[in-house]
Order: structure tokens, then C-alpha cells, then sequence
């Protein structure tokens, strides 16, 4: 039994989790990458599969809350098994498609997902048991807000925003340091030297094919190609 108290936000997280479902489709369709489905890049893929699903979860708690009567453990462990289920499947379409080094922190979501689904299966399990007890209701009442503001994250980055926090910035700047390899000034000077130096070389010996081609060549100072045919 859930308490008369929390009917008032479960109503509200109802009505916000149908606004946000809404929107999360027009922020698909606006989104940079015209592809979907199987052809759409697998970090879209990824955000738009766990905001779809934690949106989708909080929606059917919040119903199933307003319910007179009803055990909201049920619900809760319903929809925890298919969020597991959901997080197995993004990993393993994550793992066969490798991604680069650069995508794994945007998939570091997945884990954080899977935890949370299974704190839900824990908490529906204790209402199954004790239907009396509040606190699990309290939980997923506060799981509710945090699948908010997982769905509201990842339609962020679905629509191509830069995420401004510390974590990321700093992630990014990591990054570019990886990925960027500078050349060393000696090298580059010690290479440029070596170049001149073989170029030089070769224009002080000359080419074999063309020496060979002038010691073939006629000599027309010759004494003999002066001489002529007797009469």
C-alpha cells in the first residue's frame, strides 16, 4: 500500500514522465544523426535507449502508485527485471560493436543503469513482504527523480549539446592529450639534415644510369671520324 502522502508526487512524476516522453521524441527526430535503428551510431543508440527506459519506468511506478489498493512491489519488480534486461542487451550490442576509446565514458552509464535496477528489484521485493512499510515507497520515489535526470541527461546528448560538468571537461581534455602525439623538434630537425645530406651526396657522385649513358655515347673528337672514304 503506498501512503496517502506520496499520491500527490507520484501525480506529478505521471505527468512529468508523459511530458518527457514526448519530448524525447521530437528530440530524436531533431537530433544530427539522420540514421536509426540499426545504422544510427551506437553511442545514440545507447542514450536514446536509456532514456526511453528510465522514463518509461518512472511512468508505470507513478501509475501504478495512484492505483487504490495496489501493491506497488509488483510493479516495482516488473519493471526492475525488464530494466535489467534492457541493460544486458545495450552491453552486449556495446561490446560487439568494440567502440573506441573515446565512446567508453560515455557507455560508463550502462553499469550505473544495471545497479539501479537491481536496488529497484531489492526494494519491490521488500514490498512484496512487508506491504506496510514506507520505505521502500520513499525509495522508489527518490529512484523516480533519478531516472528523471538520467532521461533528461542523455536527450542532452542526444540532440548534439556539449555536456559543460567538471567530470566530462576534464575527460575531454584527457582525451585530446591521447590522442594528440606531438613530434619532437630534434627529430624533425635531425631528419631534415639527413635528407640534405643524401641529396647532396647524390648530386656529388651523379647517377649511374646517366654516367653510363655518357660513357656509351659517341665521341665525335675522335681522329677516326675524321676520316674519309678513298676515291
Amino acid at each position: 500500500m503506498v501512503p496517502t502522502a506520496y499520491h500527490s508526487f507520484f501525480s506529478a512524476c505521471a505527468s512529468v514522465a508523459g511530458t518527457l516522453i514526448g519530448l524525447l521524441f521530437v528530440a530524436i527526430s531533431v537530433s544530427p544523426h539522420k540514421d536509426v535503428g540499426a545504422k544510427a551510431p551506437l553511442a545514440f543508440q545507447i542514450q536514446a535507449g536509456v532514456a526511453f527506459t528510465t522514463l518509461i519506468n518512472a511512468l508505470v511506478i507513478a501509475l501504478a502508485a495512484l492505483l487504490p489498493g495496489e501493491n506497488l512491489g509488483t510493479a516495482a519488480v516488473i519493471l526492475s527485471c525488464a530494466g535489467i534486461s534492457s541493460t544486458i542487451g545495450m552491453a552486449v550490442v556495446s561490446l560487439r560493436d568494440r567502440p573506441g576509446r573515446h565512446h567508453y565514458w560515455g557507455l560508463a552509464i550502462i553499469p550505473v543503469l544495471g545497479i539501479l535496477y537491481i536496488l529497484q528489484l531489492d526494494s519491490g521485493i521488500n514490498l512484496l513482504m512487508h506491504p506496510r512499510n514506507p520505505s521502500p515507497v520513499h525509495f522508489e520515489a527518490v529512484l523516480a527523480i533519478i531516472f528523471f535526470m538520467v532521461a533528461i541527461a542523455r536527450a542532452w546528448h542526444m540532440i548534439g549539446a556539449r555536456d559543460t560538468g567538471l567530470v566530462a571537461v576534464v575527460g575531454g581534455l584527457v582525451r585530446e592529450r591521447h590522442e594528440t602525439t606531438p613530434t619532437s623538434p630534434k627529430a624533425s630537425v635531425t631528419s631534415t639534415a639527413e635528407a640534405n645530406t643524401t641529396g647532396l651526396e647524390r648530386d656529388h657522385r651523379g647517377d649511374p644510369d646517366s654516367q653510363q649513358g655518357r660513357r656509351r655515347a659517341p665521341d665525335h673528337t675522335s681522329p677516326r671520324a675524321h676520316l674519309t672514304a678513298p676515291r
